[in-house]
């Protein structure tokens, strides 16, 4: 089904390096051509392998979500949320997914836009969360909440997470989120640690257009995305959050099973 495959590394991990050139070499060998560097991935690919692990699975489906290119993640270490193939299966599970044998589900991005008094300052994208959070200090950040331009809150906190299903198992859960199977189309909005207890998780429709406007930071803030790109914010700032209008399509095993991950990694109870 796929005749040319792109590959992206972890950078500067030997072992990633080293797995990717087993497997190229193991992908070449069934006829399959193999490509590198970001151009030649976008230009040229019909597929995308990622050798890392979820952080690197999170930066390639940003780079590479408008060439709606899929993609598949071979772990490194445990299986993670995102890359679910491990090192010793992966000859067995690529066989299986050049011959068609795979599950494969969408999942949506979040795009970022940092505007003042209407002109764009920074624009960003997210598949798991985009997080506005203080600065190394104890001081909190007072905001505003806009959904479809209808006031919502104002809150004192250390931050708001706006997260996607993919990123609800994140960041967002550490901070009493809930989790959300990828299927489901919505937005969570989970305030950190904030000053009024009533605030509670808030989960909106996923065509909704959020503004999240600063109104003081005395001490800094900061906005970031999936937790690899930031950008420091300060009063007087709006950050506009929608879903983005493509999506990233993820490649799993055929057998692929969400709760099965869900309960490995979280480390809930088998039956009784």
């Amino acid at each position: 089904m796929f005749n040319t495959i792109g590959i992206v590394t972890k950078p500067h991990d030997q072992n990633s390096k080293q797995t990717a050139i087993e497997l190229s070499a193991f992908i070449e060998g069934l006829g399959v051509t193999v490509v590198t560097g970001t151009n030649k991935i976008a230009e040229q690919s019909d597929l995308v392998i990622v050798v890392g692990g979820d952080g690197s699975l999170l930066n390639t489906a940003r780079t590479f979500v408008d060439k709606n290119i899929p993609i598949l993640g071979i772990n490194l270490g445990r299986l993670g949320f995102l890359a679910d193939v491990s090192v010793n299966s992966m000859f067995d599970i690529v066989t299986e997914i050049l011959s068609g044998e795979f599950t494969k589900e969408e999942r949506c991005l979040l795009s970022c836009q940092i505007e003042k008094e209407g002109d764009l300052l920074n624009s960003n994208l997210a598949l798991n969360d985009v997080v506005l959070h203080r600065k190394d200090v104890l001081r909190m950040i007072e905001f505003e909440i806009y959904i479809d331009d209808k006031f919502v809150n104002t809150q004192r906190a250390d931050g708001i997470i706006v997260t996607t299903p993919t990123g609800s198992t994140a960041y967002s859960l550490s901070s009493g989120g809930p989790i959300m199977h990828p299927g489901v189309n919505a937005i969570g909005l989970v305030s950190i640690c904030p000053h009024t207890m009533s605030h509670r998780p808030l989960l909106i429709p996923g065509d909704r257009d959020i503004v999240i406007r600063i109104r003081e930071a005395k001490d800094g803030a900061s906005v970031s995305f999936d937790g690899q790109n930031s950008y420091d914010i300060e009063p007087g700032e709006d950050i506009r959050v929608r879903q983005h209008d493509n999506f990233v399509h993820l490649l799993h095993p055929k057998n692929y099973d969400y709760f099965e991950i869900v309960r490995s990694k979280l480390h809930w109870s088998k039956e009784l």
